[in-house]
């Protein structure tokens, strides 16, 4: 390749590069903007080539892809095997080769396909630095297809999918570490780290990232992110600095995406005491257009409603933040509908509703939790004593890894429904010992107390529980976690 070409496939290099944060950005015009500058720079056919296969591989980030993209991208593969080899480096070729065959896998979401594609690139890369982009760009991918697939079957604490996707997430990260360059997979290991009610580890994750260089929209991102997760820890002063920084570093960026987390930021900042909720609120709704609110943004918007309701913002005022995002209620996501209703009105839970998919079924740890405990309020409303324990028992197993307000909310129900069973200390030994299988004259014997004194505690406990039987006794305290 002459010096020229080289030159030319350097600019090609640089304004992908671009194209590529306008994406992240959320900035889908001026991505097709940047592309199609490319383009009318282009001054030979290497140099369109190596543009046209780029633009294979990023137009799946602009839109959904279908089989007329999978055809587009094996014609390109095609040309790229035909070209002349004097003006295509081979270097370059297997390079642009990759980039495509990575976009096809991510399309036909295809594992197998995307981990040898981490390999093959990750070689190319040691003999081509150049094609480090390429490495992380496959790993990347990898990971965002495998944690759309074990979010199906769950990946809170307990699930089926929780422990490969912390495997998932371990590689990448590793692999991003050796490649020097993380950006978009820290916020991707961020997200499902609290999708799998890991908070901790996502606090830790999030300060290491914001301590290294980044793109300035993931660093926006990542600030709003860290300022939700320290009000939901109860460190008001961490959620104001992240959230007033997110405000800060989003101002003047044409982006929707930053933006929105930008605004974000802001409102978790007013929540933890800087600034007017209604206003960050406000602020949240016009920070893009309604049709981006519906795309990229998805439900952060209910999310937004949910967090400000809670923090005891004004009904109406959620309700007008949230259609302003939406447009009319029906085209709300029903679960987050549900849950945005309920936590305005606890009383109005539905049995059989959407809610209830998320609190006997799978989801992120966050929205089961937070569903689980408006059931166990609305149970306990209606004197059912044991199915509130079993909704707080479940939602405390799912923030296990969740300190902070969230985790204390269930924690002081928990005790509520203690305190409502009268349950003595004697008792509360009794019970213990009975949980464990033993018999009356073995928990006689072990707490030093007569035959008679232990059946009369556990008849005080069967009342107390609402329970025909010992067996039935012993589930129900179990699964109520009511024993210290």
């Amino acid at each position: 390749m002459s010096d020229e070409a080289g030159a030319l496939v350097a600019e090609a290099d640089a304004l992908i590069d671009a194209v590529r944060e306008a994406i992240a950005d959320g900035d889908t015009l001026g991505a097709g903007v940047l592309m199609r500058r490319a383009f009318d720079l282009a001054v030979d056919d290497v140099t369109r080539l190596h543009l046209a296969s780029h633009a294979a591989s990023y137009r799946l980030a602009l839109a959904d892809g279908d089989e007329a993209q999978v055809e587009d991208i094996e014609g390109i593969r095609a040309r790229i095997a035909g070209a002349d080899s004097d003006a295509l480096a081979p270097g370059l070729r297997r390079r642009l080769d990759l980039e495509l065959r990575i976009s096809a896998a991510v399309l036909g979401r295809d594992e197998a396909a995307l981990d040898q594609l981490v390999v093959a690139s990750a070689r190319h890369a040691r003999r081509h630095p150049a094609a480090r982009s390429t490495t992380l760009r496959a790993a990347n991918n990898r990971l965002m297809v495998q944690l759309d697939r074990l979010e199906r079957v769950g990946i809170g604490p307990g699930e089926p999918g929780h422990l490969d996707a912390g495997i998932a997430i371990g590689q990448a990260r590793a692999i991003a570490d050796v490649l020097g360059a993380r950006g978009r997979i820290d916020r991707r290991s961020i997200l499902a780290a609290t999708m799998m009610g890991d908070a901790e580890r996502a606090r830790r994750w999030t300060q290491d990232a914001l301590a290294g260089p980044m793109a300035a929209s993931e660093r926006v991102a990542l600030e709003s992110l860290g300022a939700h997760l320290a009000w939901e820890r109860g460190d008001a002063a961490a959620a104001i600095a992240l959230g007033d920084q997110a405000r800060a570093h989003a101002q003047g960026r044409s982006a929707e995406w930053t933006r929105t987390h930008g605004a974000l930021g802001g409102v978790v900042a007013a929540l933890a005491g800087s600034g007017s909720l209604p206003a960050a609120l406000r602020a949240y709704r016009r920070s893009a257009s309604r049709r981006s609110h519906l795309g990229f943004a998805g439900t952060r918007a209910l999310l937004v409603g949910v967090l400000a309701l809670e923090a005891g913002a004004d009904r109406d005022e959620v309700e007008r933040m949230v259609a302003g995002c939406y447009g009319d209620r029906a085209g709300w996501d029903p679960r987050w509908r549900a849950l945005l209703d309920t936590t305005a009105a606890p009383g109005t839970w539905q049995d059989g509703g959407p809610l209830d998919d998320w609190c006997d079924g799978i989801g992120p740890a966050w929205e089961r939790a937070t569903a689980l405990r408006l059931r166990a309020l609305a149970r306990l409303r209606r004197g059912d004593a044991s199915g509130a324990a079993a909704d707080v028992a479940t939602g405390l197993r799912l923030l296990a890894g969740w300190p902070g307000r969230r985790r204390e909310a269930l924690e002081r129900l928990r005790d509520r429904l203690r305190s409502a069973r009268a349950v003595t200390p004697a008792q509360a030994a009794v019970l213990a010992l009975l949980v464990r299988g033993r018999t009356d004259r073995e928990i006689a014997d072990e707490l030093g107390r007569s035959a008679r004194t232990v059946e009369s505690h556990v008849r005080a406990l069967l009342r107390a529980y609402d329970v025909p039987n010992r067996v039935a006794l012993a589930v129900a305290a179990a699964r109520g976690s009511f024993l210290a």
